[in-house]
């Protein structure tokens, strides 16, 4: 019997998704636990199965377009002629009715042009026959009526603004039909070197195809609109939720990191075949620090603040459309080359959109480094339902004193964004001055 395959839920904050492809064509017999389509979510595309053998009858769903979980994307049946007009028919009634379409979007528009053409005819036909007026009864010149029509607060003399802003040539704004002005945007055309011919001088569209045609204007450039992704919506949500619903505060420190400059060099001479970054090392001090004070390594509830036992840190990787951040489960007891090989192994992947759920949820602390785009310092917005993020900047070499003498030293600015409902400003304070010392001493994270 022909039925629904509807949209899956692949991932837990899925709230739509998008239909990548298709794997199994219309008519198509499929095996059971078949992938029969790649979904797009808000951080990886996943695979959608069909648990039981059968044939596609009907895609309800496009490659590219996007539907929410539950929706009906597609029939399937035992047979590939079994009559599904009644299910067609009501994937129909599902398919949020009342939508204005493209066509009718299309169509307002050509109307409001049309009701501007038209009035900007009949302007340029009452400029052409206007009607009789007998001149009024001379009046004595006011000392205040009949001051020049400029502003206060206008500059003195001509400053040559009228031709810039589109103005008549004493300063004030031409007057002009809405259909006028966007002509002479179209053709570079200046409106304050123009006399209008329509009711009470009006400039009306025929006042511009008599104007004389000067230098052809550069060519404009069109605005590109870029569709939302399922994971640019999500960010959104979850940024915007966060930054108004935590109470932040932020926490930042300058720490000395001539010893992990040290220490890189050291591995690289003595282990070339292991790859290490800066980064690696400062996610084991991140660990061995949250490992100290639990206390940060927490997240909020309405009834509870939960102090992890276990220290999963995300580290957020930049990809064409967003951002994600796969998670290293129990950084603190993983050794520096380990970190290594898993970062970089599921940033490679986070990049493909491969990740599996829950390679990217469930952290209980995040790293976000921009210090490989020459950034000194930034702020970052907490990832909830974790406590903290922790931003971090450059690696420079820069002036300082040591001792009373002035020399250079290695530096590098972070800053952590704090929730304070979790996290008081002392206990923040503190686990920076803990991490400072796996930091300014990091044989003490490789113990």
């Amino acid at each position: 019997m022909a039925q629904f395959y509807e949209m899956p839920a692949v991932s837990p904050t899925m709230e739509v998704g998008t239909l990548i492809s298709w794997k199994v064509g219309e008519g198509q017999r499929f095996d059971s636990g078949a992938v029969v389509a790649e979904i797009g979510t808000d951080k990886a595309n996943m695979d959608a199965e069909i648990f039981d053998a059968g044939v596609m009858i009907k895609h309800l769903l496009a490659e590219g377009d996007e539907a929410p979980p539950g929706a009906p994307i597609a029939i399937w049946g035992e047979k590939a002629d079994e009559d599904v007009s009644a299910l067609i028919a009501e994937a129909e009634k599902r398919k949020g009715a009342g939508a204005t379409t493209k066509t009718e979007a299309k169509q307002a528009t050509q109307d409001k042009e049309d009701k501007d053409d038209k009035e900007d005819t009949e302007e340029t036909k009452s400029a052409e026959a206007p009607p009789e007026v007998r001149p009024a009864a001379p009046r004595a010149p006011s000392p205040v009526t009949d001051l020049p029509p400029r502003l206060f607060m206008d500059p003195p003399g001509d400053l040559g603004l009228g031709a810039a802003v589109g103005g008549d040539t004493d300063g004030r704004r031409a007057r002009a039909s809405p259909l006028a002005r966007k002509i002479a945007k179209d053709k570079g055309i200046d409106l304050g070197r123009l006399k209008g011919t329509g009711p009470g001088g009006r400039i009306v569209r025929v006042d511009l195809e008599r104007a004389p045609v000067g230098p052809a204007a550069p060519a404009a450039r069109e605005d590109r609109k870029v569709k939302h992704s399922q994971m640019r919506k999500t960010i959104a949500k979850r940024l915007l939720a966060s930054h108004t619903e935590v109470p932040t505060y932020f926490l930042t420190a300058m720490l000395d990191v001539a010893a992990f400059v040290k220490l890189k060099d050291e591995l690289k001479a003595k282990r070339p075949d292991v790859k290490v970054s800066y980064n690696d090392m400062l996610v084991l001090a991140v660990a061995r620090a949250l490992r100290d004070h639990p206390e940060v390594n927490a997240s909020w509830s309405e009834k509870e603040v939960v102090r992890h036992g276990r220290i999963d840190i995300g580290v957020a990787v930049a990809i064409d459309d967003g951002l994600v951040t796969p998670v290293l489960r129990n950084a603190d007891r993983m050794t520096i080359t380990e970190i290594a090989n898993t970062t970089r192994e599921l940033a490679g992947r986070a990049r493909q959109m491969k990740l599996d759920p829950s390679e990217y949820t469930g952290g209980t602390f995040t790293i976000s480094n921009l210090g490989m785009f020459g950034i000194e310092h930034f702020t970052a917005i907490i990832n909830p339902p974790e406590a903290a993020i922790l931003a971090v900047g450059a690696i420079e070499q820069e002036p300082v004193v040591v001792n009373g003498v002035l020399t250079t030293g290695w530096r590098m600015r972070v800053t952590m964004t704090c929730d304070h409902r979790v996290i008081d400003g002392a206990v923040g304070a503190a686990f920076l001055q803990t991490l400072r010392r796996y930091v300014e001493t990091p044989w003490w994270a490789l113990v």
